[in-house]
């Protein structure tokens, strides 16, 4: 990827060394980056330019490493501009199918496959960079714009050109298609392609024809072109990107969600003739803060292995991107390979019928403290479904960060006077949290939670209906425990507290509980009493300082006398309750924060890659021979959801939610 097909990533000094000339931004796309050439060294120049990037970012040497690595394929992503040259008045440089024959015969040359991936069609299949140019914001480009027949040509030349070359075992037919195109268009333009694929030379026993599936749910994709078809075409396989770090849905996954996530693809690939086409290490902001103590090459490895692992079920292999990059494990397969961090077994996952909460949630994350229940007056942070966790600042409440500072601090404390009489909530004998209970939400600096109408905000006002919720959980026999989750139903409203997909603040709109209303609560350390140099806090210089910057973590002992951890009685709990209330921390106003993503993932929309195949397994070598007739479909039922889990790079239109035979390549590699 970025070889010839020019995105900010892959193709990184290129875009380092020709910014914008006024802003010194990168361009974001192909077409961005040669318009700024054109004007700053000019056209004939531009040429040079791109020639040298070609010449020198992917070599001989480099297919000689992807052998070395024990990978068996590679995936070259082009531009149709290589293959016919630009459209008119298009800024790409082209044609340049010499550097196609030299991919071809470099994996001859090395005993690799190659997949020849047409991964930006004439006027594009989306809108996005991977295609050569990023039409944003979105409603420029619209899927008419796609020249269906001059893909087919690009395809054409393709085909014929390299029918006869043995290492040629795939070709995708597009990349990424935009999922606003009609689903009968779509199928229609598939059954185009293979027809032009075969009827150029490329057979069934011995090419395989890659047809992608994106932002689509795969399995009503594949229903309804097994009607089409009747299940005529023989060696074709769905193409999938499995991503763990675009979006909020995977930016607000716990690291064990990741991996079931993972899990569940694998299930999905047993059904159907798959390729992933594309997958990385890359993961979303929840996974960094839930993974215990585990060190950042320990998680990697962990979900590296686990991927490695469930791609073996894939009909037609899999392929990282990319094979090279800015120096990043997530992305870089040979930063990969250099850490060794796809040799280790597989971590064994516990069972889990998918009710109540996950043992493997306190597997992978477990309680910093002994005891894994929640309890009263224990610290704690409730992450909500979009990574970051509720933070209270001054009045305003929100969920800005994906960090766990004293301002996501919270407490929580019983309602007595709404307890049942008797219970043992009344008595005070019972500090854990259970479905039903009535508590408050109380933040390091002594402010409740509280709901007026539709808005949350923090209030010194602790006798109040609006500072009270009710714990609704989906487990309502057991207690809360680190990593559970729950829901907080306002007693003056009747409404839950919930988050939002477009902005940073808390809210309670809404009665029924979904997504958005779902927290995840996660122990700190035992809560202790605010020493007298944090009651008014630090400066903060210059703009955008987020919590992390400055803040403190809680230790188990300080200066000051340190709260009881759980009161023994229930006036004592009421008189930690009455001394926080008076000790009250205000820190500065700041500016929304904008939510980061994982450690090192860079967003590209979508992908460009000369694709690095995973190491090769112990078995018979795979080969891109005839693949064995498409599966019985699963029904809906089996696989609800797996479009929702399977969220590649662009965002999606709709928010949320080896086998016998052929294969290509098992351990594959983006070039």
């Amino acid at each position: 990827g970025g070889w010839l097909l020019l995105e900010p990533g892959p193709s990184y000094p290129l875009f380092e060394q020709h910014p914008m000339p006024k802003t010194k931004e990168q361009a974001r796309c192909e077409w961005d980056l040669l318009k700024i050439l054109h004007r700053t060294v000019g056209k004939q120049s531009t040429g040079d330019v791109v020639t040298r990037h070609r010449e020198n970012h992917i070599t001989r040497a480099d297919f000689a490493r992807i052998r070395e690595c024990g990978l068996n394929a590679v995936r070259l992503p082009i531009g149709y501009w290589v293959v016919l040259g630009p459209s008119d008045g298009e800024p790409y440089v082209g044609p340049a199918m010499e550097y196609v024959d030299r991919a071809v015969s470099w994996a001859e040359e090395y005993g690799l496959q190659i997949v020849l991936d047409l991964h930006g069609c004439p006027g594009g299949e989306n809108g996005e960079a991977p295609c050569g140019r990023r039409q944003r914001p979105e409603g420029q480009w619209h899927w008419r714009q796609w020249h269906f027949g001059q893909t087919l040509k690009a395809i054409q030349v393709l085909a014929r050109r390299y029918q006869d070359r043995e290492c040629v075992t795939g070709i995708a037919v597009c990349n990424e298609p935009s999922n606003t195109v009609p689903l009968a268009r779509l199928c229609n333009f598939y059954e185009r392609a293979i027809t032009t694929v075969r009827q150029a030379g490329m057979t069934e026993n011995r090419v395989a024809i890659v047809l992608p599936i994106f932002q689509r749910c795969e399995e009503e994709f594949i229903a309804h072109w097994d009607v089409k078809t009747g299940g005529v075409h023989r060696n074709i396989c769905f193409d999938i990107h499995c991503y763990h770090c675009f979006e909020i849905d995977f930016n607000g996954k716990s690291f064990a969600e990741q991996l079931r996530a993972v899990e569940d693809n694998a299930e999905m690939l047993r059904r159907h003739p798959m390729v992933v086409g594309e997958w990385s290490l890359a993961l979303g902001n929840a996974t960094w803060l839930t993974c215990g103590q585990k060190t950042e090459l320990e998680v990697y490895s962990i979900f590296g292995c686990k991927q490695a692992e469930a791609y073996r079920e894939a009909s037609h292999g899999s392929f990282f991107w990319n094979w090279t990059e800015t120096k990043c494990i997530d992305w870089n397969y040979q930063e990969v390979a250099a850490n060794d961090l796809l040799a280790p077994q597989p971590l064994p996952l516990p069972e889990w019928s998918g009710v109540g909460e996950d043992p493997l949630e306190e597997e992978v994350n477990p309680s910093p403290t002994p005891e894994c229940r929640v309890l009263y007056g224990e610290a704690v942070y409730l992450r909500v479904f979009h990574g970051c966790y509720v933070d209270v600042v001054r009045s305003g409440v929100a969920a800005r960060w994906a960090d766990k500072g004293k301002w996501q601090h919270l407490v929580f404390c019983p309602v007595v006077d709404t307890a049942a009489e008797g219970s043992d909530a009344m008595n005070g004998d019972r500090c854990e949290i259970r479905h039903g209970d009535v508590v408050r939400l109380q933040s390091r600096s002594g402010l409740f939670i509280a709901v007026t109408d539709k808005k949350v905000s923090a209030t010194r006002r602790k006798a109040s209906a609006a500072t009270e919720f009710e714990v609704l959980m989906d487990d309502a026999d057991g207690p809360l425990r680190h990593g559970g989750h729950l829901y907080l139903r306002n007693r003056s409203t009747g409404r839950l507290l919930n988050a939002d997909d477009e902005g940073h603040d808390m809210f309670a709109h809404f009665k029924d509980k979904g997504d958005w209303q779902r927290l995840a609560v996660e122990k700190g350390l035992p809560a202790v009493a605010i020493p007298e140099s944090e009651k008014t806090a630090p400066e903060l210089a210059g703009a955008g300082v987020t919590p992390q910057k400055f803040r403190v973590e809680l230790p188990t002992e300080m200066a000051s006398t340190p709260r009881p951890l759980l009161p023994a009685k229930r006036a004592d709990l009421d008189a930690l309750q009455q001394a926080a209330s008076e000790d009250i921390l205000t820190p500065p106003k700041l500016p929304m924060a904008q939510p980061r993503g994982g450690r090192g993932a860079r967003k590209r929309l979508q992908g460009a890659v000369l694709d690095v195949a995973t190491p090769q397994r112990s078995g018979p070598s795979s080969t891109l021979a005839e693949s064995p007739p498409m599966k019985a479909q699963a029904s809906e039922n089996e696989l609800s959801g797996t479009a929702k889990r399977r969220r590649t790079r662009a965002k999606a239109a709709a928010p949320a939610a080896p086998g016998n035979g052929a294969e290509l390549p098992v351990s594959s590699a983006e070039a």
